[in-house]
């Protein structure tokens, strides 16, 4: 069940990545066509891994689950804290959100980004780097920064579509 728990994650970030990258792939403001369903496999294989986690790992207690992720947060940062699980839960919420508003105006997802977008990729970011950096071992770190450069990438602002703007 380990390899299930942990490969859904991994699985569901390079997702996630991959819909960030495709957005920027097309000139004229429009995203790749493969970048939202990309992302959108990469949301439901993430719930997935939630479920998983709470089902295998934690028998379904969410006190658990709490317990669990406080332990971890202690060896790693030293604090005592089982907030993590919440912060798991608003990271695939905030996912499924942005799809949501991606699907409803897809040209305003690949337009420059307002204050709120960028409130949401520094989340994602924090979030990423925690779960495959700093929280994960071995060649999962080299994979998890592989994936927090390519979101650096793909989120940093286009001169050139904001030149064509103008």
């Amino acid at each position: 069940m380990d390899l299930a728990l942990y490969w859904t994650i991994w699985i569901a970030l390079v997702l996630f990545a991959a819909g960030e990258a495709g957005k920027r792939t097309l000139a004229g403001g429009r995203a790749a066509s493969w970048a939202w369903p990309a992302s959108a496999i990469g949301a439901a294989i993430a719930v997935a891994h939630v479920v998983i986690a709470m089902g295998a790992r934690h028998g379904w207690s969410h006190d658990a689950a709490v317990a669990a992720t406080a332990r971890q947060t202690s060896a790693v940062y030293g604090l005592d804290w089982g907030g993590g699980v919440f912060v798991n839960y608003a990271f695939v919420v905030l996912w499924i959100v942005e799809l949501w508003k991606w699907r409803r105006a897809p040209e305003r997802s690949v337009s420059l980004p307002d204050a709120l977008t960028w409130l949401a990729r520094a989340f994602f970011f924090v979030v990423i780097v925690n779960a495959g950096i700093v929280f994960a071992g071995g060649l999962r770190r080299i994979a998890g920064a592989v994936i927090v450069l390519s979101l650096v990438a793909s989120w940093r602002p286009d001169k050139r579509a904001r030149s064509l703007r103008r």
